[in-house]
């Protein structure tokens, strides 16, 4: 199975246009050669300066056209929506062969090659060697291919001229087996450039063109074009793949004597055996049961303590805390179910659970193992205290194929707006150090973007981004005489005093500051005072609710013998125990009175023996009334008990017909609000997280103070962002989690960056957006982790996956025969392997024969339409949502003034030729753009463009819009006699705010507009974007507030999924007795306006 991962690997593509773009946008010349008189002529434009040379460019349409001569002859024809789905996702625009790295003075040598295996692969292809398609016979390749670039670069730094790259250009097409035939020799990216014009064109400047420099504004904040960085195993590095590495490396592990669980059970042959939460009454019981108060969780991110999780995320995180070494939990995530809010919650649990262990320590010292670790860096090697091995195994990794979304996860993490209000001033864990990093860096002025309160997070993975984590640990000051520093920066580099403004710090100044008496030091041992406190209140309260629990379970439990009692009372129920109370005591009154009838009738105490005998009726009536009011009084006992300790903490009780999935009423009370959670509790649990962060700090700055040689632990930590060690990396890491316990990286990343860290060496591996992941993806990170949390969903935007269906079936069949359908990497995810191996779950509302993992099910971010189309198409009506109750099922805005209510506008017209793109449909999305602009300005004065998407199926409309769009000429006229200028951010919104939906997952925005395209032509291109739910899923739910379908009503209304969506946008009005009110219904009553009970 890893093998047929590995041969998909090598077929996918390395984006060329993608890295000539990055250049361009950082103000880099880009020069292209051509196989023929110009070559020198242009190489010597760019021949002694440093840069990326791009070997042998050619359009990745070739490989497009090899893969389908190759399949033609072997696989069976593809269906019509399996040949659209190749075209959609076919990828487009330039690709290379290899990657050469040019130095100082125009040099290089062979370790700065890197190659792309594209190439290599279609050259095995085309020989029919399917085979071969393995890593090892590709590293013996490259390893061949890496002797021959050594000699013709004479083993060390050569400079590079116009002869030599010709020849470098041809070693390459020999060693692949392919030529292409573009006639071109490379692209070269030269780090000097910084002026010039823009470039428009895709594929290939004219040949008179050599040069082409770039005007586009720079970014300070631009990713590196990280392809995949060498690590120092690698005989050559990858470009087009960066899962190969890890999947060769996970065979080889899988192999040995202990095998990483979790890796073991996520390739699992067989699903696990399954807990059916929706089964009544098997399903409701393990919810019940698992939302004990025993079973919570006493970390909380520090949120209002009113904020309360709903029931399946309060189950998702009990679940997590029952985790052990190996497995892994699913929780299927639909938008807007709150899976952020779910994993601070995990994240603040990991964090006191720590602080648990360092809470337990004797001193500071007994933190450390005692061992010392050799972190060595390949010339300079430092001395590293090993942790003590209880206080490991808490780090966690949140991983994603998104870098935008892990990256905003870590960077939202440490804002202070999340936090309490009351606890804002109090909660600080190197609060100067986390404002540093959370600032625009060496930048002047130096800027905030928004208040942070901690070090809680690092946005790690593409180099970029560690480094700018990295320069917390700088030793920046303003002159020699300004110490601690060693990297002097005068105020014409760094604005000092905005950065004292804020006071933001590096680690450096800071632990200087917290040494000289500058910060509050709260010594370590005061530290664990505090968290112990905090811990003792919170365990009392968790007690106090247990017996809570008990009492309830008791008095269940009786209820029968109640019932025998009082064969007319009322079932028991968890809810108004006040109520039921009172009722049991007029029955035991009665009981008692009961008694003292008897009691007359039967005589003296003295005589009563008798009466067993004499008076056998009354005798009876006596024992069973006593009795009776004996069990009563037990149970409202019991009662008593449990209405106080409910008053005391104002406890939601449910009964347990609530959960029922048919019981509407009740299971939205339920869903939307967690059990035993309560605003007094939540406030103790806040309390608890402050002072297990500030014991975190404690125990970080008295070891740093007291241990000596500690410094080296501090520099080692700030050379692991820039350069993986050779030895010691699992112990650095450790330290590392320690002083910022969550980091987030793209699985892209993970290789590079966790380079040294053995099989089960992380702790907790969180995957973000994995119904977004193909499979091979997360091997790497499941490999290195112990305990595994998936959050994602299957209804949306499945993986990109580029290569053909045909070929995709090809190596299935040749790798894994009949068990290709379980692994096939273009209909699974990680979420979908992640589901069938979790023992929790429900049916998969679209395919009932399915499971998927933990629902979360409380929606919280779209308005209708878009919430119920989403909910009737995907989710099989599953999903509720927090702002609608069983008076109204609305949830409306107020109409756009601009726009109108959210609607299908019904354009029609015919697409241009070869295309799917309607201009008509552009027209309309133009206007009401120039509009929504028009609006914007006169309202707010910025001549920038409004927050709006434009989403489409299909790429060809993607192109037509984008077209239309970027035409100056045309915004000219429109805002002709507005004296409105031309946006100045236009070029910039297009690129951000119009693509195809596979483009926007995990995006949101106001409003969006969704054009269709295609007209009768083509009806095989509508029935693949409407074959399943997922693309139109995606579409409605980017829109928080409204939503305008732009397409032909009569060829798209009757299509599958559509057919759901059209009369919920014609239906798109005020109910009856409501109308909108700033963003939100209000309903009537007896003439006046006022807001449902939400």
């Amino acid at each position: 199975m890893l093998d047929y991962w590995h041969s998909v690997e090598f077929f996918n593509s390395y984006d060329l246009d993608d890295q000539l773009e990055q250049a361009r946008r950082r103000r880099q010349d880009t020069i292209c050669i051509h196989a023929d008189e110009t070559a020198r002529e242009c190489w010597d434009a760019a021949i002694g300066q440093p840069g990326e040379l791009y070997l042998v460019p050619f359009d990745v349409s070739l490989a497009t056209r090899l893969i389908e001569a190759h399949v033609a002859e072997r696989a069976t024809a593809r269906t019509v929506i399996e040949r659209i789905r190749d075209e959609e996702m076919a990828p487009e625009g330039l690709t290379c062969f290899a990657k050469l790295s040019i130095g100082a003075g125009g040099r290089s040598s062979g370790d700065a090659l890197s190659v792309s295996a594209l190439p290599w692969a279609l050259g095995r292809l085309r020989e029919g060697e399917l085979t071969d398609l393995t890593a090892v016979a590709f590293d013996a390749d490259a390893a061949m291919l890496k002797r021959e670039f050594d000699m013709l670069l004479g083993g060390g730094m050569t400079e590079i001229d116009c002869d030599m790259l010709i020849e470098m250009a041809r070693r390459l097409q020999t060693w692949a087996g392919l030529e292409p035939g573009d006639g071109l020799v490379a692209w070269m990216a030269i780090k000097a450039g910084n002026h010039g014009r823009p470039v428009r064109e895709r594929l290939a400047v004219p040949r008179t063109d050599c040069a082409v420099p770039q005007a586009v504004p720079d970014e300070p904040d631009a990713a590196e074009g990280d392809a995949q960085e060498d690590d120092p195993g690698d005989v050559l590095p990858i470009l087009n793949s960066f899962y190969v590495r890890d999947l060769a490396d996970a065979r080889r592990t899988l192999d040995s004597e202990s095998p990483p669980r979790a890796l073991l059970a996520y390739l699992a042959a067989r699903d696990s055996s399954k807990t059916d939460l929706d089964a009544y009454p098997a399903g409701q019981r393990e919810i019940a049961d698992s939302l004990r108060p025993m079973h919570g969780i006493a970390g909380r991110w520090p949120s209002a303590p009113a904020h309360v999780q709903s029931l399946m995320q309060q189950y998702s995180l009990n679940k997590m805390k029952m985790l052990r070494v190996g497995d892994i939990l699913a929780v299927n995530g639909p938008p807007g179910t709150g899976k952020t809010t779910l994993l601070r919650d995990l994240i603040a649990h990991l964090v006191v659970e720590r602080a648990s262990a360092l809470a337990a320590l004797p001193d500071w010292r007994a933190g450390l193992s005692g061992e010392s670790v050799t972190v060595d860096f390949g010339g300079k090697a430092y001395q590293v205290p090993a942790l003590l091995p209880a206080l490991t195994g808490f780090e966690i990794v949140v991983a994603s194929t998104n870098n935008g979304a892990v990256e905003n996860l870590s960077l939202e993490l440490p804002q202070s707006r999340h936090v309490d209000a009351g606890l804002r001033s109090r909660l600080s864990y190197f609060g100067p150090v986390a404002t540093k990093y959370a600032g625009s860096h060496t930048s002047k002025p130096w800027k905030l973007k928004e208040p942070v309160w901690g070090l809680v997070a690092a946005a790690l993975g593409k180099r970029a981004n560690r480094w700018l984590f990295s320069n917390i640990f700088n030793n920046y000051a303003a002159t020699p005489d300004d110490k601690p520093g060693d990297l002097f920066l005068s105020n014409s580099d760094v604005d000092f005093s905005s950065w004292d403004a804020v006071g933001a710090t590096t680690y450096w100044r800071y632990l200087h500051h917290w040494r000289k008496g500058g910060v509050e030091r709260v010594p370590f041992q005061t530290a664990q005072r505090n968290f112990d406190a905090a811990l003792k209140q919170f365990e009392f309260a968790q007690h106090e609710l247990d017996q809570l629990d008990a009492y309830l379970n008791a008095i269940e439990e009786a209820w029968p013998q109640v019932v025998e009692c009082c064969p007319a009372i009322a079932p028991f129920s968890r809810c108004g125990l006040e109520r039921q109370r009172r009722m049991l005591d007029t029955h035991i009154d009665r009981f008692h009175e009961d008694a003292r009838q008897f009691e007359r009738r039967l005589g003296p105490s003295w005589l009563r023996w008798a009466s067993k005998w004499l008076r056998r009726d009354a005798y009876r009536g006596w024992i069973a009334a006593t009795q009776a009011a004996t069990v009563l009084r037990r149970v409202s006992d019991d009662f008593r008990e449990a209405e106080q300790i409910q008053a005391k903490y104002d406890v939601p009780l449910w009964s347990g017909e609530d959960l029922a999935f048919g019981a509407e009423i009740e299971r939205a009370r339920s869903q939307k609000r967690a059990f035993w959670q309560t605003e007094a509790l939540n406030a103790l649990r806040n309390e608890l997280f402050a002072s297990a962060m500030a014991l975190h700090e404690a125990f970080f700055l008295t070891v740093h103070a007291e241990q000596p040689r500690f410094n080296e632990l501090v520099y080692a930590l700030s050379n692991l962002l820039s350069r993986p060690p050779i030895s010691g990396a699992s112990t650095l890491w450790q330290w590392f989690f320690m002083l910022t316990p969550v980091v987030s990286s793209t699985f892209a990343s993970i290789r590079k960056q966790f380079a040294g860290v053995g099989p089960e060496g992380l702790g907790w591996l969180v995957i973000d957006e994995a119904g977004q992941a193909v499979p091979q993806a997360a091997v790497g990170a499941l490999m290195r982790a112990q305990r595994v949390v998936v959050v994602g969903d299957p209804q949306q935007i499945p993986p990109v996956v580029t290569q053909s269906t045909q070929l995709l079936a090809n190596l299935g069949d040749h790798w894994l025969g009949t068990r290709r359908a379980r692994y096939a990497v273009d209909h699974h995810s990680v979420q979908t392997l992640a589901d069938r191996v979790c023992a929790f779950g429900v049916r998969n509302p679209t395919i009932p024969e399915q499971f998927i993992g933990v629902p979360l099910i409380i929606h919280r971010r779209c308005h209708d339409p878009m919430f119920n189309i989403a909910n009737a198409i995907a989710y099989g009506g599953r999903m509720l949502h927090e702002q609608k109750t069983w008076s109204t099922d609305a949830y409306l805005p107020a109409p756009h003034p601009v726009l109108g209510a959210s609607a299908w506008w019904d354009v029609r017209g015919a697409a241009e030729a070869g295309s799917k793109y309607v201009a008509e449909q552009g027209e309309r999305v133009f206007d009401a753009l120039t509009r929504l602009y028009r609006q914007a300005m006169d309202e707010a004065g910025a001549s920038t463009m409004p927050d709006v998407f434009i989403i489409t199926p299909f790429r060809q409309v993607k192109h037509g819009l984008v077209d239309l769009l970027s035409d100056r000429e045309r915004w000219e006229r429109a805002l002709a006699g507005t004296r409105k200028p031309v946006p100045t951010d236009l070029a910039e919104w297009i690129r951000k705010c119009v693509g195809t939906v596979h483009t926007f997952q995990g995006k949101e925005s106001e409003v969006v507009f969704f054009v269709l395209g295609c007209d009768s032509r083509h009806e095989g291109a509508m029935n693949w974007a409407s074959a399943e739910a997922n693309l139109l899923n995606v579409a409605v739910t980017r829109a928080k507030k409204y939503l305008y379908v732009v397409g032909d009503r009569v060829l798209w209304g009757e299509k599958r999924h559509f057919e759901v969506a059209q009369p919920l946008l014609e239906q798109n009005v005020q109910p009856p007795g409501f109308r909108a009110v700033g963003g939100r219904v209000m309903e009537r009553r007896s003439g006046s306006v006022v807001p449902p009970d939400f």
